[in-house]
């Protein structure tokens, strides 16, 4: 199985991460993208790097399996000018992700 890529098929648990957010994308651009499938308030996470530099990458989480499902279809949806890719995520990483970038 190919590894690393990130899973697009699969059992959503209501958690989904992207990836190829512009540089200069904030928390409130990333909840207007996903407008409509209800993204849980705050729960949205741009992942960076050890420089503080953004990685392009990060998670958020829906109110429902169904919700996380359904916002699939934006997947390759444009955020500006940068095609954003969409994958399958779970709470764990979720997690992680939050306490690795301390709330920023």
């Amino acid at each position: 199985g190919h590894r690393g890529g990130g899973i697009r098929e699969g059992e959503h648990t209501g958690y989904l991460r992207m990836r190829g957010l512009p540089f200069s994308a904030s928390k409130e651009d990333v909840q207007e993208f996903f407008k409509g499938h209800k993204p849980v308030d705050g729960s949205i996470c741009l992942t960076v790097r050890s420089d503080g530099r953004a990685t392009g990458e990060g998670y958020v989480a829906f109110g429902s399996p169904e919700d996380s499902k359904k916002a699939m279809a934006l997947h390759r949806n444009t955020m500006g000018s940068r095609y954003i890719e969409l994958f399958i995520s779970n709470k764990e990483e979720h997690s992680r992700a939050l306490s690795r970038t301390n709330g920023r």
